[in-house]
């Protein structure tokens, strides 16, 4: 399975992923993937959610990973032809205020550590986009970064800001990074998703909040200020990489614009009868 979806140009992580998930159904079972019938994948995706309490989305990529398997490498289709995806919850982002992200970043000690919220912030990427920036990603002549192979294997641009590009420069200085922006341990390498995710995980106490911020806080609060600012749809989904409008459309959701101009009944109430 790894070397199927491996030259079907699938993302190292949706590999590892799809693999995984396999690998669980069939220490499961103890037995070989083959042998199992639909009733048993029914039946462990039943442990999956009442033993395990897992999510929605959880089940969803086991699901995936069992429907690319028996259509694609065994050719067993009928075993996963009664499988239907959960629900997933139709939640309003959690988001920061611009306030809140200053002083995020600003509790930051190490310099590399702040440049890489500012940049997850002021351009919306996804972490895994975030650590394998290059250099030569960034078109300082159209303040454009390009964004190589993103989700779906898609490229696209989002914008340079100033103020970033400032950042940059003074980082470039301190750290020198030859091609990767953000280097790893090792030579050549970039730094890891995990490590960008501990030096967030490991400054959450910083905003006294009961909300776990992750990487992607910062490109949901990224795409609800444009929203507020009065940007497109498009030109937002166009930024973010989203494959469907809808997926754009929760900002709206989010965005406080419309709350605004809305009229408070307690307010009104105390403001008629007021002395």
């Amino acid at each position: 399975m790894h070397k199927h979806l491996s030259y079907r140009n699938y993302s190292k992580y949706t590999v590892r992923n799809y693999v995984k998930e396999i690998n669980h159904l069939c220490c499961f079972y103890q037995c070989s993937p083959k042998t199992i019938s639909e009733e048993q994948i029914q039946n462990y995706l039943y442990h999956l959610v009442k033993t395990k309490a897992f999510g929605p989305n959880k089940i969803t990529l086991a699901m995936a990973s069992f429907t690319y398997f028996y259509h694609n490498i065994v050719g067993a289709p009928e075993k996963v032809k009664q499988l239907r995806s959960p629900r997933i919850p139709d939640r309003v982002p959690f988001i920061l205020a611009p306030q809140q992200v200053y002083q995020f970043i600003e509790s930051l000690t190490k310099y590399r550590d702040k440049i890489i919220i500012q940049l997850l912030y002021s351009t919306g990427i996804r972490v895994g986009e975030c650590v394998n920036l290059k250099r030569q990603d960034l078109n300082t002549d159209r303040m454009v970064i390009r964004i190589v192979k993103g989700k779906g294997q898609k490229d696209r641009y989002v914008p340079l800001s100033p103020m970033m590009l400032e950042q940059l420069e003074l980082y470039y200085t301190a750290y020198n990074p030859e091609d990767y922006i953000f280097t790893g341990r090792k030579k050549g390498e970039p730094i890891c998703r995990a490590t960008v995710n501990r030096i967030i995980r490991n400054a959450n106490y910083v905003l006294e909040t009961k909300e776990t911020i992750t990487p992607h806080t910062f490109r949901h609060s990224f795409a609800t200020m444009l929203t507020e600012e009065g940007e497109s749809l498009y030109k937002i989904q166009q930024i973010l990489g989203h494959k469907s409008i809808l997926s754009t459309t929760r900002y709206i959701k989010a965005a406080k614009t419309e709350l605004k101009s809305c009229v408070n009944p307690l307010d009104k109430v105390y403001e008629d009868n007021s002395i």
